[in-house]
């Protein structure tokens, strides 16, 4: 049976990955610092096989201590969905700097942080990264400065490992989700209504109508990509930017 660790995995994407990983028979252990809604999602799976420790992905030693218990209890780790991430309205004149700073050390730094701590573990086992970026590596938004610049990061995080870990047998690749309806996008969708005057109601009608499908996308289709490129499905994909933006990235 094999095991994943998922960052960030309470909520929107991360939650429904966790129920994708854990019904297709996985081993899942994984770390978020939402505790109520992190338990509430245990309780829909066998105690043993769907474990949560609380914890913030900008603290190496949290992470360390979450994927310890992963080894104790499940012997290794084959797959790491690097989920964790945050978002807040910035424009490059207005950004303060402490919002800057949030930004990059969830995104930018605590991806970094989960990775150091988890590829010695994936080299024994040649597992598999899957990293959540952005439809903002291939496009702008905005309003949307910092979230964009740091999910950039990110693609290069992926292309540089891949070609680094690749002799090891490890993968690594990032999915690049479009508007998914999560917290954080609620969130963003609230921004919008607030500077714009809009109703929240309005602002998802015209977000929806960017997208060629014409409407927002849900978690689980992104988890569905996730799973697939963890898994042995994906043996050679490896580097890759996979966009899942209801067709956003063509138009």
């Amino acid at each position: 049976m094999k095991t994943v660790f998922i960052t960030g995995g309470a909520t929107g994407i991360g939650a429904a990955s966790v129920e994708k990983f854990a019904t297709e028979g996985w081993q899942v252990l994984f770390l978020d610092t939402e505790e109520e809604a992190a338990l509430n999602l245990c309780r829909k799976f066998n105690e043993n096989r769907v474990i949560f420790r609380k914890g913030d992905t900008r603290n190496r030693v949290e992470i360390r201590e979450a994927v310890s218990t992963a080894i104790l209890m499940f012997g290794g780790v084959d797959a790491v969905i690097a989920n964790a991430g945050i978002y807040q309205k910035s424009s490059l004149f207005d950004i303060r700097d402490e919002v800057l700073d949030e930004m990059i050390d969830v995104n930018i730094k605590g991806t970094i942080h989960t990775l150091q701590v988890t590829i010695p573990f994936l080299k024994e086992r040649s597992g598999s990264i899957v990293i959540n970026a952005s439809s903002q590596n291939f496009i702008g938004k905005p309003n949307s400065f910092v979230y964009g610049l740091t999910k950039g990061a990110l693609e290069e995080i992926t292309k540089s490992l891949a070609v680094e870990l690749g002799p090891c047998g490890v993968r690594v690749n990032s999915v690049c989700p479009g508007t998914i309806r999560t917290q954080l996008a609620n969130k963003a969708i609230s921004n919008w209504a607030e500077m714009t005057g809009k109703t929240e109601t309005e602002c998802w009608q015209e977000e929806a109508a960017l997208f060629p499908l014409g409407r927002i996308g849900k978690p689980k289709e992104v988890a569905e990509l996730i799973y697939f490129l963890a898994s042995d499905a994906a043996s050679f994909c490896t580097g890759g930017l996979f966009p899942v933006d209801g067709g956003i990235k063509a138009k």
